[in-house]
């Protein structure tokens, strides 16, 4: 019974767990499932905004290509300025070239019209009409000489400002290059940014459409999760009532064990119950004396504030008689393992189930390895499980109680633990709790 019991409270604790995971995940889940609410909004409003952001931009990269081109048509003419002002500087070479034969000729005119005059005068009347033929040709090459004048002035103005821009046109050349340049590669980025924009908009909504899918997914792992959890808690309910069964049908079964153990005398476990009532008694003498001598005092003894040891797992508790039972106790338990080979260990117990001294072989120092903590460093530990509590609160004159054992690398072992009270100058203090093996050890 005591085997089934411990079975069905692992099943028990199994469940518990299994409890406990299923709230965690569904936890989990929820804020799985909020996170993919929010992805969703999220996505929904990144899309819209790039999809607004990609109209809106392509509105203005056609601007800034428009402006490219323009800047580009700019920039080629001004890198067409100086070869046409070279040009312009031949023509006007020319003209001037021109402008010098039209003055020379003026001034052949000039002087034919003044021989023309004197001849006109030598003649007299006859020559009245020829003399004023000569004056307008005179007049004529007078204005022509003017004009030729004018000319080369305007010519030799042209000429500075055309060398002007010339040398302005060689100097801004690389510049003008350099804005070619810029226009040509504004163009090719403003192209691979509209590329881009519209790629990363097909992969919003191509992401967009993975978190619906996710979200989908979600929700029916969500009604998979209502299942478990449904199914999780009635095992549990159902585990739980077979667990109180149990531990009715063992409390019958132990009192069937200690009635026996009451009435046979000269059974089985009679030796082993003197034992450990012999051992109280000495516990409780060695208590007694303590008081007596003045090495403890009864606020002390019956101590239970028990307090937490930093760092320790499990977690041990510090009380404040450590010191002194510590020093009188393991003499007494460390003999009495010597009865019998069956014995695993003694040790006394305060009120609350709290061992702070322990067999020897039980008291290791913890290290980094809770399961071998939790094996060989029972002592300065509260057992505050069934056994324990029951162990450290009995007054009858002795208590038979049946359970399972972690020995460690040898398993579940089944064990009976008897338990002793102590009593010190009429004071209930706890127990003297034996643990040994329905068999010898093999």
């Amino acid at each position: 019974m005591a085997d089934l019991a411990a079975f069905v409270d692992g099943i028990d604790g199994n469940a518990q767990a299994n409890l406990d995971q299923i709230a965690t995940l569904r936890s989990v889940s929820d804020d799985f499932s909020n996170a993919i609410a929010a992805l969703r909004d999220g996505f929904g409003d990144l899309s819209k905004t790039a999809r607004a952001t990609e109209d809106s931009a392509a509105a203005r990269l056609d601007s800034i290509r428009e402006n490219g081109a323009r800047y580009q048509n700019l920039s080629e003419w001004g890198a067409g300025i100086g070869p046409r002002t070279e040009v312009l500087e031949g023509v006007l070479k020319e003209i001037v070239a021109s402008n010098t034969d039209i003055a020379r000729i003026a001034r052949q005119v000039n002087i034919l019209a003044v021989n023309a005059s004197i001849e006109a005068a030598r003649a007299g009347e006859a020559g009245k009409g020829f003399a004023v033929v000569a004056e307008a040709v005179n007049d004529l090459s007078r204005k022509t000489s003017t004009a030729a004048n004018g000319i080369r002035t305007a010519i030799e103005s042209l000429g500075n400002w055309t060398r002007t821009m010339r040398d302005d046109s060689r100097r801004l050349a690389p510049e003008f290059e350099r804005g070619l340049e810029t226009a040509t590669m504004t163009s090719t980025t403003v192209g691979t940014i509209a590329a881009e924009m519209a790629a990363a908009r097909k992969r919003i909504d191509a992401m967009d459409g993975a978190v619906r899918i996710l979200a989908q997914a979600d929700t029916e792992v969500g009604g998979i999760c209502d299942v478990i959890e449904g199914g999780a808690r009635q095992t549990a309910r159902g585990v739980g009532d077979a667990r109180t069964r149990a531990a009715h049908m063992m409390d019958r079964c132990e009192r069937l064990l200690q009635r026996s153990a009451e009435v046979e005398q000269d059974g089985p476990d009679a030796p082993m119950i003197a034992h450990a009532q012999a051992v109280a008694q000495s516990i409780a003498e060695a208590f007694e004396n303590g008081l007596t001598s003045g090495a403890i005092t009864m606020e002390a003894l019956f101590d239970t504030d028990h307090r937490p040891l930093p760092g320790t797992n499990p977690q041990q508790h510090m009380a404040k008689h450590l010191q002194f039972t510590d020093r009188v106790v393991p003499p007494i338990i460390e003999a009495a393992l010597d009865m019998d080979e069956r014995i695993v260990f003694t040790c006394p117990c305060d009120r609350t189930g709290y061992i702070g001294t322990h067999n020897r072989k039980f008291s290791r120092p913890q290290g980094l390895d809770a399961e071998a903590n939790a094996a060989f460093s029972r002592n300065r530990r509260i057992f505050d499980d069934r056994t324990g509590r029951q162990a450290g609160a009995n007054r009858a004159p002795f208590l038979m109680q049946v359970y399972r054992r972690d020995m460690g690398q040898q398993g579940m072992v089944m064990m009976k633990d008897i338990s002793a009270p102590i009593v010190v100058r009429g004071r209930h203090w706890g127990g003297l709790r034996m643990g040994y093996r329905n068999e010898p050890a093999t």
